[in-house]
């Protein structure tokens, strides 16, 4: 997904030998013998103001989870909604946290023996809710600040600060922009910001790891909220006023409208992701999920208003990266796994809760 950790087609068991390890506990890959079983895991932060933490859950050949440890990421979560997408991303063998209650961002390591903490840096603003990275350079979308910042990031996890890249969003100052993501686009030439709260989607044009000034446009509909990116590189944009989805194109600091606010006819489409040819919406005020198909030319079609419900209130979504499988963070902190088929339809498979109980944070797969 855009080059989301939880959407990358990086091996989805990755095991990779680490000489040692940090103050973090491992969280091991199988835990009732049954390792045949594990093909991944699905990962969630616990957004703990005391101490935020990544819940790793094993994921089965069928798509069902089983929660296995936890291990802190060495910041503090905000303890409540983060109202964002993509504060936890993977990167390979990596994985990228935001810790929005001491403004950091933290590295952890996907390794034979476990999930392994690797470094805690400072995020280069105030309250990171979104992160993204690319060939080594990892953007941070800081919310109250209305900032992005950049750094470096070696092989082995540790971060750097990129100097001199901390960059302001276009409308900085005056309503709040409430930016909800940052990502790459997934030819590396610009970096996208959704502004949840003036109608805005920022775009800045990237040239060796450096983010030019923010471009603005004026999306579709109200409340530019979760995005992804299809197989061509258009980006499919979630709405959460009006519960829609728009596609644009875009190409360096140029974006162009496909598919206008598309109604999802539910209420709070929030986050949204892209598999093959379609893209789901996990609508927060009526605990569903909506379901579109994408066009050759990146035009959007509803294929079912409720293509499956939730339990609770939806507050993240990641894919498998096969992508056959949907995981739905919902609202108590628990995981919800669906079987996603070749048309497009959903079946519920279980919720699984772990040690998160409530605020978004992030939801990444391997």
């Amino acid at each position: 997904m855009p080059i989301h950790s939880a959407r990358l087609l990086a091996p989805a068991f990755a095991a990779v030998a680490v000489a040692s390890l940090l103050a973090a506990a491992p969280a091991n890959a199988a835990v009732d013998g049954r390792s045949g079983d594990v093909v991944g895991h699905v990962y969630e932060t616990t957004n703990a103001a005391a101490g935020n933490a990544v819940q790793v859950f094993d994921r089965l050949r069928d798509g069902r989870l089983r929660a296995d440890g936890t291990v802190p990421t060495g910041g503090r979560g905000l303890g409540s909604s983060l109202a964002s997408q993509d504060g936890l991303v993977r990167d390979g063998n990596l994985l990228f946290a935001v810790n929005g209650g001491d403004d950091t961002v933290s590295t952890l390591a996907i390794t034979d023996r476990g999930l392994v903490r690797r470094d805690v840096a400072p995020s280069g603003g105030d309250l990171p809710v979104s992160v993204t990275v690319r060939h080594g350079i990892v953007y941070v979308l800081n919310q109250n600040s209305e900032t992005i910042s950049g750094l470096r990031v070696s092989d082995d996890g540790h971060l750097q600060p990129l100097p001199h890249s901390t960059k302001t969003l276009s409308k900085s100052g005056a309503t709040p922009t409430a930016a909800a993501q940052v990502s790459f686009t997934p030819d590396g030439r610009s970096l996208v910001v959704t502004h949840k709260g003036d109608q805005t989607i920022d775009t800045f044009a990237v040239r060796n790891g450096y983010a030019g000034t923010a471009t603005p446009h004026h999306s579709a509909g109200v409340t530019p909220y979760g995005f992804d990116f299809d197989r061509r590189g258009d980006a499919i944009v979630s709405e959460a006023g009006p519960s829609a989805v728009s596609s644009y194109s875009v190409h360096g600091n140029r974006v162009r409208t496909i598919s206008a606010s598309v109604s999802d006819q539910q209420a709070a489409a929030c986050w949204l992701v892209v598999t093959r040819d379609y893209a789901f919406t996990v609508n927060a005020a009526s605990a569903s999920i909506s379901s579109y198909r994408i066009s050759s030319d990146g035009r959007l079609h509803l294929i079912a208003a409720v293509a499956a419900s939730t339990s609770a209130g939806g507050s993240d979504a990641a894919l498998s990266p096969d992508g056959k499988f949907l995981y739905v963070r919902l609202s108590n902190g628990s995981v919800a796994s669906y079987a996603i088929h070749h048309d497009g339809t959903l079946t519920k498979q279980q919720d699984v809760a772990g040690a998160a109980t409530a605020g978004t944070a992030g939801l990444a797969a391997d």
